[in-house]
């Protein structure tokens, strides 16, 4: 995290997806793909300026059960909030308190739509102002939302949240507005040893009612991002990202613009 750590830093929260387990269990889930690191890695987060992350998703438990409580464990011991399934956090932000949701669409699909209802009614009665769900859903690099993914994000928003953000395509998706809150559908891989490059962050000023993104766009390889400072680059990576939006316009400094 390296080259996005001084990015980390000069925000007020950074929240991260955990695609993986923090363990030493060798009890290995039978798929193709199954993640671990040792406990020690969680400490990556907490020195990187990382205060928050979701664990709803695929290789929440590649080890096993085991491997999820250790994970629980690994990032506790490091002070990093925790949120997936059917635990949620809410955290005070210079006196705003923020509602952390997130939720594992795939498999299930809208069947999680009462766990969606369930658990933005627990933060909200926790004394959530501002709500952010986290969805890990969609089709693996498929670069347009499924009728799952739009159906969750409204439903998301119109239960209360104020912002929706997403995962698990590896590729980027679009942005769309509905009822004037944002649903981003994938910010594609961030650290992640794969040859899909296209990735970004998302960056949110919340002025208690209203949520202004822009996009802070990178290259992955190799297992790590670096941030595109090329002009073309950021210009390429701006109309790309209007290409597959809806109703709205990526500006070259990556702000994103509702479009009249």
């Amino acid at each position: 995290l390296q080259n996005v750590k001084s990015i980390f830093e000069a925000d007020d929260l950074t929240i991260a997806n955990n695609e993986g387990t923090f363990t030493d269990s060798s009890s290995r889930e039978d798929k193709t793909f199954a993640f671990k690191a040792p406990a020690s890695f969680a400490g990556i987060y907490s020195s990187s300026s990382v205060e928050a992350v979701n664990t709803a998703n695929n290789h929440s438990h590649d080890y096993g059960e085991q491997s999820f409580q250790d994970t629980m464990d690994a990032l506790d011991a490091q002070g990093i909030v925790h949120f997936g399934y059917d635990e949620t956090a809410v955290m005070d932000i210079k006196g705003v308190k923020v509602g952390l949701v997130g939720i594992y669409e795939l498999y299930d699909h809208l069947e999680r739509e009462q766990q969606l209802k369930d658990n933005i009614a627990k933060v909200k009665e926790d004394g959530a102002e501002l709500i952010i769900v986290i969805f890990h859903w969609g089709n693996e690099k498929e670069t347009v939302p499924d009728s799952n993914q739009t159906t969750l994000g409204h439903l998301a928003i119109d239960l209360g949240a104020d912002l929706v953000c997403g995962h698990h395509p590896h590729v980027l998706q679009g942005v769309e507005y509905y009822k004037g809150k944002p649903i981003v559908y994938s910010l594609g891989n961030f650290i992640f040893g794969s040859s899909i490059p296209k990735t970004a962050l998302l960056k949110v000023q919340w002025d208690g009612e209203n949520s202004k993104l822009t996009f802070v766009p990178g290259t992955s390889s190799a297992g790590y991002t670096r941030v595109l400072e090329n002009t073309s680059q950021k210009s390429d990576f701006a109309s790309y990202m209007t290409s597959i939006s809806y109703g709205v316009s990526i500006e070259e400094d990556g702000s994103v613009v509702l479009q009249e």
